[in-house]
């Protein structure tokens, strides 16, 4: 027995997930494209199933149990017959605090726990789960689905890629990894910035099924599992109309089998500098360097920290039909209208296209990454010479890019004339506005921010977890901003020989310098992030 996709839809309504206007809109369109009404609503709102599954344990007051992370309760599993799971689409389990109880889909099918409780001589603790990973969690471990399935569930690896790049796409994941271990493969998503299990691991021969069939359209040598691969591909999601998603696809030998990784580019969406949650302090004067003929803008952190995102917002405020704009990246992560873009190959890179931009009479030029000595040269020749050049360093602080860049091989004297501003940043994760709870600070929390006491009107939030944010207490991140803007006193401190540390100590008493820190603690305060997230940024937090 199975739950009707309308009890979903009713508790996903009830959750606040989704209005009923919206539901009424879409039936009609769901019915013309042959989806279902809940695939229609996941498509348009960028939900998964969970989601609603989550909503509706909810609603009918039922603990929701994470298939990935509990486990089977063996002792009761070999009490209960093989035909009473499958028809009733149940399984004896230990969530992950280890308590037992009866993962169900159905919540009022209670004639198979009624059964349970005479076997087992207690009453079973009802949870609900998904009915796709509950029908998989049986066929791993009966050899069959629920009575009546059709077929064992995404035992074709196509089918299985299209529903794990969907749900990828809903839950605005940013890399799947596929893991190979033993037995056989693991699929993960990193939402948020931090990875989370994908439904059960994958037997092994569907597992490499899965490998074979993403390498082949990725472009890979599929005969070839010795040796790690590149490769990429734009990804059309089945039946969603219009919905295609560019992939960078890595391989990797590892002892259990071969792995991927792959990178789901773009996913920075079409944001602006207004929606980065950039303080005014570091905006303001971000638009004024951005309104400037020449110099150069770097943006600064660890991988993945969203300088590309904030480089591409950037490109979206300047006008490309009145100037010309050109960039070389590795690879091109989104396509931005009026604005010639170059990707870095085996026969161009970052220092190639750079000469070959000046030939083009170039305004602006954004080159993707810093990495070495001939790149930065010319970067910061051409910034010299009339242009304005954007591009990204890895360092841990602003001041940090200087000391970065004369290791590289810079000289101070061109530093000091060309460099216009550092941006630094972070990302941490956004708490989830609709189950945030205001927390009371504890000493720890105070001393980290060099308070005696909370401001009046503020409070440190915590997460708890609901349908929308599938139970994380978090949904999306934010950036936390660094900012040193060069004025002349700086540029002479650099040419002089000024270490990081001094340069950082002149930016802050000449005003020019917004710390990491301080956005830390006005976001915290203001209820955006929670205090573990942003703990390592503030100055009493190490």
């Amino acid at each position: 027995m199975a739950v009707h996709e309308a009890a979903l839809v009713n508790a996903g309504v009830q959750a606040g997930l989704v209005d009923a206007a919206t539901v009424s809109r879409l039936r009609p369109l769901a019915r013309a494209q042959r989806l279902g009404l809940l695939d229609a609503i996941g498509r348009e709102l960028r939900l998964p199933p969970t989601a609603f599954w989550q909503a509706l344990a909810r609603q009918r007051g039922l603990p929701w149990l994470d298939l990935g992370t509990a486990r089977l309760d063996d002792a009761a599993f070999k009490r209960l017959p093989v035909a009473l799971l499958q028809k009733h689409a149940m399984m004896p389990m230990l969530d992950e605090q280890g308590r037992e109880g009866l993962a169900v889909c159905d919540p009022d099918d209670r004639a198979g726990a009624q059964v349970v409780a005479r076997l087992l001589g207690r009453e079973p603790r009802l949870m609900l789960a998904d009915a796709e990973g509950l029908a998989a969690l049986l066929q791993r471990e009966t050899g069959r689905g629920p009575t009546g399935a059709a077929r064992a569930p995404d035992e074709d690896a196509t089918a299985l890629l299209d529903r794990l790049m969907r749900e990828s796409l809903q839950r605005r994941a940013t890399d799947i990894h596929v893991e190979a271990v033993d037995g056989g493969h693991q699929l993960r998503l990193r939402v948020d910035g931090v990875l989370q299990d994908w439904g059960l691991a994958l037997p092994r021969t569907l597992g490499e099924a899965l490998v074979s069939r993403i390498k082949v359209l990725a472009g890979l040598d599929i005969s070839e599992a010795r040796a790690p691969q590149d490769g990429g591909v734009r990804f059309a999601v089945s039946g969603w109309d219009g919905d295609s998603i560019d992939l960078r696809v890595a391989s990797m030998p590892t002892c259990h089998g071969e792995r991927l990784t792959l990178r789901l580019l773009g996913q920075g969406g079409t944001l602006t500098l207004d929606a980065l949650g950039m303080p005014e302090a570091v905006l303001a004067p971000l638009r004024a360097i951005l309104a400037r003929p020449h110099g150069i803008l770097l943006v600064t952190g660890p991988t993945g920290s969203g300088k590309s995102t904030t480089l591409y917002a950037a490109l979206r405020e300047l006008d490309s039909r009145r100037l010309n704009i050109l960039t070389v990246e590795d690879p091109v992560e989104q396509q931005v209208a009026g604005i010639s873009q170059v990707g870095v190959s085996s026969k161009v890179g970052f220092a190639d296209a750079l000469r070959a931009f000046l030939r083009h009479d170039p305004d602006i030029i954004l080159v993707g990454e810093v990495r070495d000595a001939d790149t930065a040269d010319t970067a910061l020749k051409a910034a010299a010479t009339g242009h304005l050049v954007l591009s990204t360093l890895h360092t841990n602080s602003a001041a940090g890019a200087v000391t970065r860049l004369v290791d590289i091989g810079c000289e101070r004297y061109m530093i000091a004339d060309t460099l216009a501003g550092v941006l630094a940043q972070r990302l941490v994760r956004r708490l989830c506005t609709r189950c945030r709870e205001p927390a009371a600070a504890d000493t720890r929390q105070l001393q980290a921010l060099a308070l005696e006491a909370l401001p009046p009107g503020a409070a440190l939030y915590r997460p708890v977890g609901c349908p929308h944010c599938l139970g994380s207490g978090y949904r999306g991140r934010i950036g936390l901003y660094e900012a040193l803007w060069m004025d002349a006193a700086l540029a002479e401190a650099v040419a002089e020989g000024a270490r990081e540390r001094r340069l950082a100590e002149l930016a802050h008493e000449r005003g020019t310098l917004y710390a990491l820190a301080d956005d830390a603690r006005t976001k915290l305060l203001a209820g955006l992030v929670g205090f573990d997230d942003v703990r390592p940024f503030l100055r009493g937090g190490a």
